[in-house]
């Protein structure tokens, strides 16, 4: 404390002014700016040097910059009192001199120059992940960890804008990840990385569980074009009694992502509310809306938004036309025209109060800007989808030529393109005696069996006929057809292969299942056409296996597009067949077999070819309740088991990431920080590359083997997230 020289003897005055008492103005004039304070301004001197003293170099420049004391500062008068040696206050911790803090209380002494920060612009803060010792893997996870992503279990995941944006389907609607999220600072606006990422919800009212790529055309300005095939039924909070319909519908791109950016900038607000109408399938929302005279879509898209497609109206509505399912009776009701929204006769009369009406109203169409795949009179109306399947030949990168496949209640339907077509034609329709719980494409040898049975009698012959029996032998060996395509469908207990040509059906087994059952192969003979009685639901029911898993696909370098290999998976065990699947998978023995420390819900793998000189690996993942299992073995290890020396032990790594966790979608680059523009997302009928160019699509298929893999996890009741697993490339 001062002493008691510091208090005056009499009152403070105005020396300049009446006998008014001295404003603050007049007493920081003449005695410094802490002089009001009288006994305690040594006191709050100290406490002021301390304060600052914690703060650097660039925070306290930000404070004065902001604050007061700016402008010229203004000499005091002759004769004016000081308090800088009396006051006996502590000196702060030394600081650098362009910043050292000085609390100005003798005006007679030029004030030290304030240094100016330079405002640059940093870039945003990269992903940190998790290694998982011993592997090159790496687990990411993005966001707050105290905010969930979803509080509704998450079925889908749909990377867009080279994954800066990602589309979260759950059971009550459909939500974005920013994961560049953008905010205004000190210094402008300032873009934060993967570590700050914020999911927002896009609408509610209407599930989403399946999203898929049908086409996908980079048009260069921002906003790509394309469509995108979705699952979409009631959300959770659906009325029990209602019969719960799910229905495919095909997406515009272009509104998906306006109606996603338009979620990220409306922070706080409630995201739309959309529900789903029994009777005609068509949403409706539940707030009041101004009954105003609608103009068409179309015209409010030119007018108001600045990211609109360039491609125009009817372009677009037309593309969207093809791509639905032909239906000779009706056509397809117009994106762009107004077809979800039916405008009055005197539509041509409305004013600006309609434009505005159109403004509001954007959100609300975008994001219901799509089309029904099921057309008036189709099967697929009034059917409720459980899961679809998409297949397209690889080496084919024209328009046409893929299959759609859809699980109804009691079927599978089948829809293809033609080369060189977009829309969707039914093909055939599968029986199927139970409800399958998912299916996928695959290839597999067909042989003929009876061809292998008449050349096997063919040595009994007498001598003399041998050398017909040998031109016997040759012309009747059992014929080996090209690969064909099939449906893999995997019920509660058990899984089946239907071929796609002839319809032909037959249970799938392994050989270290059932080695009495040498022919329970799929599609292998008569097992290949046996009866529709050992498909019947008792014989189901009463299998107590271990539950299967979709078989994944990967290409080994050197091999090309065509060869690769599959991974079958139940149970516990993953074992690695050839691509095109064997005939008799059963007697085929596997290349590799894995083991897990649990029951995988779905194994991915991916091949790895480090950039520096070291050898290429397989990592296979496993998502499952227990989180997180990889495994990583040398590509050269993956030959054929000759019973020459024993096989290396892979690399094991398991991380527990809270709860359960899942399968979403393969994508990103995260474990590279230098590239925060990640790799175009993989497409169906994607044409967005030169036939001609092989350059640029062996470099697509390079950064799409690159990519690595999205999933999900439920750490608590209402509390499920994204997380990326991956790395191993560079």
């Amino acid at each position: 404390m001062s002493g008691q020289s510091e208090i005056p003897q009499v009152p403070e005055r105005d020396q300049y002014g009446g006998d008014e008492l001295p404003t603050y103005d007049d007493l920081a004039e003449q005695n410094g700016p802490n002089s009001r304070f009288g006994r305690w301004r040594g006191w709050i001197e100290k406490r002021a040097a301390e304060r600052y003293a914690d703060l650097t170099p660039d925070a306290l420049a930000r404070r004065r910059q902001k604050g007061w004391g700016n402008e010229p500062e203004r000499r005091p008068q002759p004769g004016g009192s000081t308090g800088a040696s009396s006051s006996g206050a502590p000196v702060a911790p030394p600081l650098d001199l362009a910043f050292q803090l000085h609390i100005q209380t003798d005006f007679a002494n030029p004030s030290l120059p304030i240094a100016t920060p330079t405002n640059k612009h940093l870039p945003p803060t990269p992903s940190v992940g998790e290694s998982l010792s011993p592997t090159h893997c790496q687990v990411h996870n993005f966001g707050s960890r105290f905010l969930p992503h979803s509080t509704a279990p998450i079925r889908c995941l749909l990377p867009i804008l080279g994954n800066r944006l990602l589309l979260i389907g759950h059971d009550d609607g459909l939500s974005v990840m920013d994961m560049f999220p953008r905010e205004w600072g000190e210094h402008g606006l300032v873009e934060k990385g993967p570590n700050d990422a914020e999911a927002r919800p896009i609408w509610v009212g209407e599930g989403v569980f399946q999203m898929s790529f049908l086409e996908l055309e980079s048009v260069g300005d921002g906003t790509p074009q394309g469509v995108v095939l979705a699952l979409v039924g009631p959300d959770s909070n659906s009325p029990k009694d209602q019969e719960c319909v799910r229905s495919l519908r095909m997406y515009n791109l272009a509104s998906l992502v306006s109606v996603a950016k338009w979620a990220i900038s409306q922070k706080g607000n409630k995201p739309l509310s959309i529900h789903h109408h029994p009777a005609s399938g068509k949403p409706t929302q539940t707030t009041p809306k101004k009954h105003r005279n609608r103009p068409s879509l179309a015209k409010g898209l030119r007018n108001f938004i600045a990211e609109s497609p360039i491609t125009p109206a009817s372009t677009t509505s037309s593309r969207m036309n093809l791509l639905y399912a032909d239906s000779p009776l009706e056509p397809p009701p117009s994106i762009y025209g107004g077809g979800m929204y039916r405008s009055n006769s005197n539509e041509s009369t409305s004013t600006v109060d309609s434009t505005w009406d159109v403004v509001e109203e954007l959100p609300l169409r975008w994001a219901t800007d799509y089309v029904p795949l099921a057309n008036p009179g189709s099967r697929l109306q009034n059917c409720s989808v459980y899961s679809y399947a998409l297949w397209r030949d690889e080496n084919q990168r024209s328009r046409g030529g893929a299959y759609l496949a859809i699980v109804i209640k009691s079927n599978i339907l089948l829809y293809e393109t033609p080369k060189g077509e977009r829309s969707f034609r039914y093909v055939k329709e599968f029986y199927t005696p139970l409800q399958a719980r998912s299916l996928t494409f695959v290839q597999q040898f067909v042989q003929d069996p009876i061809s292998r049975s008449t050349s096997d009698a063919a040595p009994r012959m007498s001598p003399h006929h041998s050398r017909h029996s040998k031109h016997l032998s040759v012309s009747l060996k059992p014929t080996q057809y090209p690969p064909q395509l099939s449906l893999f469908v995997i019920f509660e207990k058990k899984a089946g292969m239907i071929r796609i040509a002839d319809a032909a059906v037959g249970e799938v087994d392994l050989g270290d299942e059932n080695n009495l059952h040498h022919l329970l192969s799929p599609l292998g003979g008569a097992v290949a056409r046996r009866s529709r009685a050992s498909w019947d639901g008792k014989s189901f029911h009463k299998e107590s296996k271990a539950n299967w898993t979709l078989p994944t696909k990967f290409v080994v370098p050197g091999l090309g597009r065509e060869k690769g290999l599959y991974i079958l998976t139940r149970g516990k065990q993953s074992h690695i067949y050839p691509h095109p699947l064997p005939a008799h998978i059963s007697v085929t023995p596997a290349y590799r077999t894995f083991s897990w420390s649990f029951s995988p819900s779905y194994v991915c793998p991916r091949v790895c070819c480090p950039q520096a000189d070291g050898p290429s690996f397989l990592q296979v993942m496993a998502f499952g309740e227990d989180g997180v299992e990889v495994l990583e073995v040398p590509l050269s290890s993956l030959t054929e088991n000759k019973g020459k020396g024993k096989a290396q032990e892979p690399l094991q790594a398991q991380t527990d990431l809270g709860g359960d966790a899942g399968f979403l979608c393969l994508g990103g680059q995260w474990d590279r920080t230098a590239q925060p523009m990640l790799t175009r997302s993989d497409s169906v009928m994607s044409t967005d590359m030169d036939d001609d160019d092989e350059t640029l699509a062996n470099r697509a298929m390079t950064l799409r083997g690159e990519e690595g893999v999205y999933g999900w996890v439920r750490r608590g009741v209402e509390d499920w997230r994204i997380f990326w697993v991956g790395g191993g490339h560079s």
